[in-house]
């Protein structure tokens, strides 16, 4: 496990956004917007989509963004061949580690939901 998210691990592609957001799960809890697929490769991926419209300040959308990526890079051995598409809910809470144990929580959620279909 290194310390930064490897290239081939994030979402690039237009088309890859937009077969997730077709053909995937949706779920969200009070913090996040999850939306995943399975990926059809043998790892897996994460996309982000931080909208300003939420948060206006890009400290805060980058505060989001690292905690995203931390939380996926940590577990990515246990999230196996899906796609992750991850949205930040507007919220009033700073506490970073409920934050993070929400969106792993999610992450976990969606696993199972996306490999029972």
């Amino acid at each position: 496990m290194t310390s930064s998210l490897a290239h081939g691990a994030r979402i690039t592609d237009s088309k890859d956004y937009a077969h997730v957001f077709k053909k995937g799960f949706h779920t969200q809890s009070r913090f996040w917007k999850v939306i995943a697929s399975d990926s059809g490769k043998s790892f897996s991926r994460l996309g982000l989509a931080i909208s300003k419209k939420q948060y206006k300040r890009a400290v805060d959308r980058n505060l989001f963004k690292r905690l995203a990526r931390e939380t996926f890079r940590n577990n990515q051995d246990d999230l196996e061949s899906i796609d992750f598409v991850i949205m930040v809910k507007k919220s009033a809470c700073t506490d970073n580690i409920k934050i993070t144990k929400d969106l792993l929580s999610l992450m976990k959620n969606v696993k199972s939901q996306v490999q029972s279909k």
